[in-house]
């Protein structure tokens, strides 16, 4: 047993004797396979990232930290990242989910090295007692906290307690890691569950797609924009990856030898999460691709402008990761 668990009067056999058994049956729309979800919760945000970095908790964490997601307890892994954001039914305790969960990962073949409670300390090195802001400071050193359902995710991790649960299974050269948190406020109906699922594996190469100038050139003279994939951006941030520098290095390029053209730079996105944060984040994309191509790349401020457009331009179906990343674009418009 795990910390918060000696002494408690209730125990796995009295849950599944009550009926809250945890279920993958039904499956919600976005669901990892190995997770599935809470019988009767409802999923309020769904993320994948085909390969990406996540830092998460593995054990005790110092508070001093919390915010910047390093040192003591913190991991940083490397994979196919699912960020899956649920509301338990009302009237179910943080404690009821994370023992289903706990349970029927294992019996998956995970094991469970850490589980913790804010309340009884045990998330804390020192089994220091940090009520409140723990898991939200500590979850909002990335973008764990996006503006789903409202601000139902957010405010449920900012205003009380919660319990976490790390989790991992290994097989076949490939190990799965599952974070998961549970914030114990149920002030608006159920309380918030924020799951991590990290399929760590190799990496796919040689997906970067560069526009060459040329082609860019060809579309802004055949209908005045051009769609380029080769800048990308740290998961859910506006802060440009370093492998985007070629083909920021080919608009740069075309620029150069063009000094007639002018571009508007439009950030697009796909449609996870609620549509205000999309465009605030195409925006922020947006105005990073300009801000580059001026510092660095020496492009004059006064031929570039920038603008958002969120989900509202999709070009694909987001049903499925494919479609959702031919959304995820930038749009260069010929002024």
């Amino acid at each position: 047993m795990f910390g918060f668990w000696q002494g408690s009067r209730v125990g796995p056999a009295s849950i599944i004797a009550c009926g809250l058994t945890f279920t993958a049956g039904a499956a919600l729309a976005q669901d990892h396979p190995l997770l599935g979800h809470y019988e009767g919760s409802k999923q309020v945000g769904h993320q994948v990232a085909s390969y990406d970095e996540a830092t998460i908790i593995v054990g005790p964490i110092e508070e001093k930290g919390s915010t910047e997601q390093r040192g003591t307890g913190w991991q940083t892994l490397e994979g196919k990242v699912f960020t899956l954001y649920y509301r338990l039914p009302p009237g179910r305790s943080s404690l009821e989910g994370i023992r289903n969960f706990q349970q029927s990962l294992q019996q998956k073949g995970f094991e469970v090295p850490f589980v913790c409670s804010t309340e009884a300390g045990t998330c804390f090195t020192g089994n220091e007692r940090r009520p409140g802001l723990f898991l939200g400071l500590a979850l909002d050193g990335k973008t764990d906290l996006p503006k789903f359902d409202g601000d139902f995710v957010r405010n449920q991790f900012y205003n009380g307690n919660g319990r976490y649960l790390y989790a991992k299974r290994s097989q076949g050269g490939a190990t799965v890691h599952v974070s998961l948190a549970i914030a114990d406020d149920e002030s608006r109906g159920g309380r918030a569950v924020i799951a991590r699922v990290i399929e760590s594996g190799e990496m796919e190469t040689g997906k970067i797609q560069v526009k060459q100038q040329a082609e860019i050139k060809k579309d802004f003279d055949q209908s005045g924009r051009t769609t380029i994939y080769g800048i990308l951006f740290d998961f859910d941030k506006a802060d440009i990856k370093p492998e985007s520098a070629p083909q920021l290095k080919e608009i740069s390029d075309l620029m150069a030898r063009n000094p007639g053209i002018s571009v508007e730079v439009v950030g697009h996105t796909d449609n996870q999460g609620g549509q205000a944060y999309n465009l605030r984040l195409s925006q922020n994309r947006a105005a990073a691709v300009v801000a580059e191509l001026t510092a660095r790349y020496g492009v004059a401020a006064g031929r570039l402008t920038s603008r958002g457009m969120g989900m509202d331009q999709p070009v694909a179906s987001n049903a499925d990761e494919a479609g959702r990343a031919l959304n995820r674009r930038v749009e260069l418009i010929r002024r």
